[in-house]
């Protein structure tokens, strides 16, 4: 069967309607470069919080090799095999325990450079230079020492 039907006339717009249409088709584009600008600016935020959130949690889990764990030389540090334990003081004294006998000292730490002065008189006051170490000290025998350059790393035994 034939289809007969007369196809509808588009009749031309009048010029209020074309007026409407600009409009409401501005209205539009607005919309959704609105739309974009924020869902854009969200998604900066997320990208800025997740960054800084990483720099904080990697920040808070290691160290930095310019910064090690403890930078402190108050508390008691020990040679591997024990012989010899230093200890220092916050009132800047300590005590030399070479095969279990005492000798007491003060000393200064000035920067890198110790300096031990000790209250014996047969032990001859000496300097060293400090290192700090995961795991305690490193000192390099300076002034006053018979190995003068020689390192000897203590382990921080106690606080």
């Amino acid at each position: 069967m034939q289809d007969n039907r007369i196809p509808p006339q588009k009749r031309p717009m009048t010029e209020a309607e074309i007026l409407r249409r600009r409009t409401l088709r501005r209205a539009a584009i607005k919309r959704q470069k609105r739309r974009r600008t924020l869902f854009l600016s969200a998604c900066g935020l997320v990208a800025v919080l997740l960054i800084a959130g990483i720099v904080l949690l990697c920040r808070g889990c290691g160290h930095t090799e310019g910064k090690p764990h403890n930078e402190s030389i108050y508390g008691s540090f020990a040679m591997s095999d024990k012989s010899c334990v230093y200890t220092f003081r916050e009132d800047g004294s300590g005590e030399l325990r070479l095969s279990g006998a005492p000798y007491k000292f003060r000393f200064t730490l000035s920067g890198r450079t110790l300096s031990i002065d000790f209250e014996a008189e047969a032990l001859t006051d000496c300097e060293y230079e400090v290192a700090y170490t995961d795991t305690g000290l490193e000192l390099t025998a300076g002034k006053g020492t018979a190995t003068q350059g020689e390192k000897y790393i203590l382990n921080r035994t106690e606080k």
